[in-house]
């Protein structure tokens, strides 16, 4: 293995439509289905929408490949294992400090990796379709999950687009520290409180790190949030470790910026090998895929 000790923070995105207008997307999709083990395989089929089950791929590739790249480990021999609450992470090689991590929504899958062991991200499409509510009908719809500072927040924009950005950027970090500390799914979202600073300007071309996080009042300084924009319709929050390595670009350069970078199909599958060989070269999979019905948005 030739784990270097070099920064492994990265920030990529995959477009699922830029994907499926690829002439070569036939020949890439069932390289890919069998460039994954049968197991990480398995939930690939039963999404009913084409561009759910493109995600999920692209998320399995995301962490083999980035797992590949950082550790030096043979395709083949990359393992990945979840965590009690559904969490994944990487069993072999073993013992790896850096950590992985994967969200989807919208046109995109969102990669984001650390020096340290806890990294989450969260990516979503800024909807303006909100099932014919009003923003402030939409957001006390889910006040549930927001703190009273968060709902302050969020009502008192004065638009309602201004509104309905708030209220995904919040749930943008909650995503992303929930998947940093490995809960998953946490009953009670209102204990998070984020506190955003709002002389930063939140809007594409943004890396803003000023945000902070209280969890039943008290702070919690461990984590630094970034937020930035995947692009003008989807914005995005990596959570990840306050302390890290010295090799950490992070370490190095406090005021360092890492944006999301496009990752193209054939470049997640550059260093693939198959290791869960199909029937027919994959084409019956292929064709099944093809079977789904696409999603209107």
């Amino acid at each position: 293995m030739a784990d270097q000790p070099k920064c492994k923070c990265n920030r990529w995105v995959i477009s699922l439509q830029a994907a499926f207008e690829r002439d070569d997307f036939e020949k890439l999709f069932r390289k890919a289905v069998q460039s994954i083990t049968e197991e990480e395989f398995q939930r690939i089929p039963e999404f009913r929408h084409r561009e759910d089950a493109l995600a999920c791929l692209f998320g399995r590739l995301l962490l083999r490949h980035s797992a590949q790249k950082f550790s030096g480990e043979p395709w083949p021999t990359i393992k990945f294992e979840r965590t009690e609450r559904g969490k994944p992470f990487l069993a072999v090689p073993a013992d790896t400090k850096f950590g992985l991590n994967v969200s989807h929504q919208g046109d995109y899958v969102a990669f984001a990796s650390s020096c340290s062991s806890k990294v989450g991200v969260d990516v979503m499409r800024l909807d303006t379709e909100r099932n014919n509510k009003t923003a402030d009908e939409y957001i006390n719809s889910m006040a549930k999950s927001a703190s009273p500072e968060e709902l302050r927040m969020m009502r008192s924009q004065p638009t309602e687009a201004m509104k309905m950005t708030m209220f995904y950027r919040y749930w943008c970090l909650k995503e992303a520290i929930l998947k940093a500390t490995g809960v998953g799914i946490m009953k009670d979202l209102n204990s998070l409180d984020f506190r955003v600073n709002l002389q930063d300007r939140y809007r594409p071309g943004a890396f803003v790190t000023t945000t902070t996080v209280l969890e039943d009042g008290r702070l919690q300084d461990q984590w630094i949030f970034e937020e930035t924009f995947v692009d003008g319709k989807h914005s995005a929050a990596v959570c990840k470790e306050k302390k890290l390595p010295r090799e950490c670009v992070f370490r190095q350069d406090p005021e360092a910026k890492i944006f999301f970078s496009k990752i193209t199909f054939d470049a997640l599958l550059e260093n693939a090998e198959i290791i869960n060989p199909m029937p027919n070269n994959a084409i019956d999979v292929f064709e099944d895929f093809m079977k789904k019905p696409r999603k209107t948005f």
